[in-house]
């Protein structure tokens, strides 16, 4: 049975560096329209810049927001002095591209590392502002002394905030890369290459894509999939709450139990990439506030 690599003690080690450090940072999120999700994931926000110190604002805008007017807000907030980070709260709503926006914000101010600007660094091997769930499996992989020199590295999931950078991450260093392949939900005969792989991780957005039987054993299992699914009985029906509806439960992208007998070392979901991801936003906070300096 594989050991299980324990998130939320990386992601408190992270929150404590943080808290020791002598920068004041302000974080701005901006929120256009009203999502019940959005209003979790910047609630959670508001709470862990509480915790650590950390000064938070909100900037909400009506959903009838046009592009120009995000666009104002947006570049007010990059010659503001006393902000130091900026996040734009998904979803948009229709007729506003996100890339459009991610585009604009102040690279230096990019705590997402969404701009193509900071993207395109990855590619040249400088790891600074990166998306924070690649950062976060860059983060695991390092802090958990995983070894990556030349091991066969298999990315399952190829977007821009997770697959794309994440397989860049690991081909950032000169002497100490890996051996990549980036495959997807559509690659034929996926578990040949899932197989292969030293270092297998899944950020494909579907849950249980990948089993036990698909893992090389004593392989390194990283679980960046966050999945809502019903709740079943040993019969195989959902399982009812209290109002008459179907109980729903978080899983990652891979099949957690099968896999635990199989790999040397796995994310669980929850509990695995989650709680670094958020920690590592607060760290790119930081980091930017030291670039402004």
């Amino acid at each position: 049975m594989g050991e299980i690599i324990d998130g939320k003690r990386i992601a408190s080690e992270i929150k404590e560096e943080i808290r020791k450090s002598q920068l004041k940072p302000k974080l701005v999120a901006v929120q256009v329209g009203e999502n019940p999700a959005s209003r979790v994931y910047v609630n959670n926000q508001k709470k862990a810049a509480e915790e650590l110190g950390i000064g938070y604002e909100l900037v909400e805008m009506d959903v009838s927001t046009s592009a120009d007017e995000l666009k104002s807000r947006i570049e007010k907030l990059n010659t503001d002095i006393s902000v130091n980070g900026i996040i734009l709260q998904m979803p948009l709503p229709a007729g506003l591209d996100a890339k459009d926006f991610q585009a604009i914000i102040n690279p230096l101010k990019d705590v997402e590392g969404l701009n193509p600007a900071n993207l395109g660094k990855i590619v040249l091997g400088e790891i600074g502002l990166a998306p924070c769930t690649a950062m976060a499996v860059w983060e695991i992989i390092k802090r958990e002394n995983i070894d990556i020199k030349g091991k066969e590295a298999v990315i399952v999931g190829h977007s821009s905030i997770v697959g794309k950078p994440v397989n860049m991450l690991l081909l950032s260093s000169l002497n100490e890369s890996a051996t990549t392949t980036c495959c997807h939900i559509a690659t034929k005969d996926l578990a040949f290459h899932t197989k292969r792989a030293d270092i297998l991780i899944v950020a494909a957005g579907k849950a249980g894509l990948i089993k036990g039987e698909m893992i090389k054993e004593g392989a390194v299992v990283i679980d960046v999939g966050i999945n809502r699914v019903p709740v079943l009985d040993e019969k195989g029906e959902p399982v009812l709450n209290e109002n008459g509806k179907p109980k729903k439960k978080t899983v990652g992208d891979v099949e957690y139990e099968t896999a635990l007998e199989r790999a040397g070392r796995i994310t669980p979901v929850p509990g695995g990439v989650g709680p670094v991801t958020t920690a590592i936003l607060f760290k790119n906070l930081l980091y930017a506030c030291s670039l402004q300096k």
